[in-house]
């Protein structure tokens, strides 16, 4: 092991593998270095050196990816997940439909100021789920009660990053049939210290929850106790900026294994960019997903599907396109992430972005909107 980290600080992700697997409990997430990364915190008095956190580690043992055996253009059709999804609705309508047939679904929510993997057995609850969080998701714990879960016979559902799908897969197998593992493509996962101390800075005392979704709409919303106290449109914020021009990743997502064709989980589900939308059978309500079936398990569970949620076979190769990078490469590390990791540490989140070309280009892309809307009136 070296220092706070299991397999090296440039390949964790902070999966969370090590700490489930771990039989001594000496494992536990912790933020270190001076961006507040999440990762294993090995207690040496407790450690027994058996191997164990290295035997699941995706890092150090790699699982075998799949290929996409279809693609699909898709949404569901519900008025609210048209509405309030990041995207088409797909991971709520998956959710929705393993619920409906008995089983539990993991998936991750904004609780307590952070972003963690929580479960859920009521279609009410799915409302917690909804919507991408652009954060790093702790999902410490969660494994360990998945593998309890389909020992007991449970159907279960587990939407999450691909490198925690492949977290998953180590500790639960891919024996059992009951594991429906779906994998998110993801541009980045930035660690919740930068999110945190953004959201300080712009709120007026405590909050304890956040969204990147308004209604039909990209916002930066803040809550306490259920109310909303911050609320801004995102192309406006330094965070977001700072997260989709990828200047704030954590080291490992620059060089991730899972931005790639193959696959980790069953199903793959994301944005369909750059899809002609003049060449689909049917006019979607709003955003539409893209959905990639890598296994006949995969198959199965879209099959069960119901008949609001529309889905349209296209060819793997217009979803892989110059839009949707992060299907076959990860987020660059440009000159703006050096940019900003030296001002950060001086001057601390907002002021940094506010260093960097992505956040003036940002700037300049608003006031262009601004002048224009103010010529058409």
């Amino acid at each position: 092991m070296r220092g706070n980290f299991v397999c090296g600080e440039l390949t964790c992700t902070g999966c969370g593998a090590c700490i489930d697997a771990c039989p001594f409990h000496a494992l536990e997430m912790a933020e270190v270095g001076p961006c507040g990364e999440p990762a294993p915190n090995v207690d040496f008095a407790k450690c027994r050196e058996c191997g164990r956190c290295h035997a699941v580690c995706p890092a150090y043992t790699p699982i075998e990816l799949r290929t996409p055996l279809k693609t699909y253009a898709s949404w569901s059709s519900e008025p609210s997940d048209v509405t309030f999804s990041s995207s088409g609705g797909l991971a709520t309508a998956l959710a929705r439909s393993v619920i409906a047939d008995g089983g539990i679904v993991f998936g991750t929510a904004s609780i307590g100021g952070e972003a963690r993997c929580i479960t859920v057995e009521q279609e009410g609850g799915l409302e917690s789920l909804r919507g991408s969080k652009y954060v790093y998701s702790n999902s410490a714990g969660a494994y360990r009660s998945v593998k309890k879960l389909l020992a007991e016979g449970r159907k279960v559902l587990f939407v999450s990053a691909p490198c925690q799908i492949a977290a998953l897969r180590a500790i639960a197998g891919d024996s059992s049939e009951g594991l429906i593992s779906v994998d998110l493509i993801c541009h980045g996962a930035p660690p919740i210290a930068f999110l945190r101390e953004h959201l300080n800075s712009k709120v007026e005392g405590a909050w304890d929850a956040f969204s990147f979704r308004g209604e039909n709409d990209f916002r930066m919303c803040a809550y306490r106790d259920g109310e909303l106290v911050f609320d801004e449109p995102c192309f406006e914020d330094e965070y977001f900026s700072a997260f989709i021009t990828g200047v704030i990743h954590r080291d490992a997502c620059y060089e991730c294994p899972y931005a790639c064709n193959q696959r980790a989980g069953d199903i793959t589900l994301g944005d369909f960019w750059g899809l002609d939308m003049s060449t689909l059978g049917a006019m979607p309500p709003g955003k539409v997903s893209v959905v990639l079936c890598n296994t006949q398990k995969g198959a199965d569970v879209l099959a069960k599907l119901p008949s609001s949620v529309y889905l349209e076979e296209r060819e793997f190769s217009e979803a892989d396109n110059e839009e949707q990078t992060n299907l076959h490469e990860p987020s660059a590390r440009t000159g703006d992430r050096q940019r900003f990791i030296k001002a950060y540490e001086q001057v601390g989140f907002d002021s940094a972005v506010h260093k960097t070309w992505a956040w003036r280009r940002f700037r300049l892309r608003v006031l262009k909107h601004k002048v224009m809307g103010l010529v058409g009136r």
